[in-house]
């Protein structure tokens, strides 16, 4: 958690300075399991004047996963803040399975906040925990609590605690934006008139690459969220897109086009040393590593139409992973090691998919609307991607299995290209 915080410390006091914040987006639930968790969330007490209370922001993140069923506030019995004053029964008469008690106390000019996590079905406490923090990280505190019910009834890391990059064209203008998982918050690191494209956090979510245009040419950047500075990647004049960090943070792949070719190559950040990976007469591009380090999936047309590879990360054994249909690209290898999501057209759509790491058990999970840039959260189990609804371009988050689903989306500009951090 610590390492979370500071890391959204830094990125607070970075970009109070550079740019001012934009519409926070709007999260609607429009896809839940019918065997939701029933839960109730008391008060916690009150916490920062202009911002969501704790037990607001837990109450949205629960919903949010399509896994809990919120009880409305109105019904409870009582609002408990601390383990002896939690009587089962009276939670077991409104219907509750999960029961979250706590409190936000104030501590050294910041927050001492306490979550008690039960199961009201057998009285146990399955968990507690206590942080501390500032008043500028209280709101993304609150997502933490938020993770340890997650973990308490599911067994999993949760996938609150976390920020979320995407691009945001408003008219002309076009912006990078970085918020909390859910939207709160939201602040641009890039603002201009090029286009941005394919952002991709480090997956020590200390930095940003992204694509974006200078002297008429497609150039990928690498920013440092707490200071602002940037590194280009590749010498000028060169054609590149397409980043993607390895999972030591120290290397990136990308697409270079030059000659009629794109190839894929990997640059070492600290010595700006790069190594080719392909070269043939295909086009390459869109590389995605596995969670290991061992493989780097990609998407190539060597075969006559967008499908997805996988090689080694020296470039050997290249070897076709999807077979069906003639257009599979965007891969997004899983933080788990367990799935791929991509971009597979289906019926004239370009619908959201997943398969396994060897190509199999593909399983289309939104074909509503034209799909891009699927990027898994850190646990695994969501993914966020950008789609169409109502004719503007919006986010959106599907569970791995599909059947939770929602939209975020804001009253101004287009959204598209979202990143998930770890």
């Amino acid at each position: 958690m610590a390492k979370r915080l500071w890391a959204l410390a830094l990125f607070l006091l970075a970009s109070a300075f550079v740019l001012p914040a934009q519409a926070a987006l709007t999260v609607e639930i429009t896809k839940s399991v019918a065997s939701a968790l029933p839960i109730a969330i008391p008060s916690f007490g009150p916490g920062v004047a202009g911002q969501p209370s704790v037990a607001a922001v837990v109450r949205n993140d629960l919903r949010h996963s399509g896994l809990f069923r919120v009880i409305e506030p109105a019904g409870y019995p009582s609002d408990p803040r601390a383990p002896g004053a939690v009587k089962a029964s009276e939670w077991t008469a409104v219907g509750a399975t999960g029961l979250a008690v706590g409190s936000v106390q104030p501590l050294n000019g910041g927050y001492a906040v306490s979550v008690y996590v039960y199961n009201v079905s057998t009285g146990q406490e399955l968990t507690a925990r206590r942080f501390t923090c500032s008043a500028a990280e209280l709101h993304m505190t609150a997502h933490h609590v938020a993770d340890v019910i997650y973990q308490a009834f599911t067994g999993k890391p949760g996938p609150f605690a976390s920020r979320i990059a995407y691009v945001r064209q408003t008219g002309n203008t076009y912006e990078l934006l970085v918020a909390e998982s859910d939207g709160w918050n939201p602040h641009p690191i890039v603002r201009g008139i090029m286009p941005v494209f394919s952002p991709v956090w480090s997956p020590n979510n200390h930095r940003l690459a992204y694509v974006t245009y200078a002297n008429a040419r497609a150039i990928i950047y690498v920013q440092d969220l707490a200071t602002g500075k940037r590194q280009s990647i590749a010498p000028g004049g060169e054609i590149v897109s397409a980043p993607a960090f390895s999972p030591n943070s120290q290397e990136i792949a990308y697409a270079r086009s030059s000659g009629g070719h794109t190839e894929l190559y990997v640059t070492n950040l600290q010595t700006g040393q790069r190594r080719q990976l392909t070269n043939d007469d295909a086009i390459n591009t869109s590389p995605t590593w596995s969670p290991n380090g061992s493989q780097i999936v990609f998407v190539s047309d060597r075969a006559g139409g967008p499908q997805i590879y996988a090689m080694n990360t020296n470039g050997g054994n290249i070897h076709r992973l999807t077979y069906s249909g003639g257009y599979n690209a965007g891969p997004e290898y899983s933080p788990t090691g367990n799935a791929i999501a991509f971009i597979h057209r289906t019926d004239g759509v370009y619908a959201l998919a997943v398969m396994n790491p060897s190509g199999g058990d593909l399983r289309v999970l939104d074909a509503q609307g034209n799909c891009d840039h699927p990027s898994f959260a850190g646990n695994g189990q969501m993914i966020l991607y950008g789609t169409h609804r109502g004719g503007r371009k919006v986010l959106a988050e599907v569970s791995l299995d599909g059947k939770t689903m929602a939209i975020l989306h804001s009253d101004v500009g287009q959204d598209s290209q979202p990143a998930w951090s770890r």
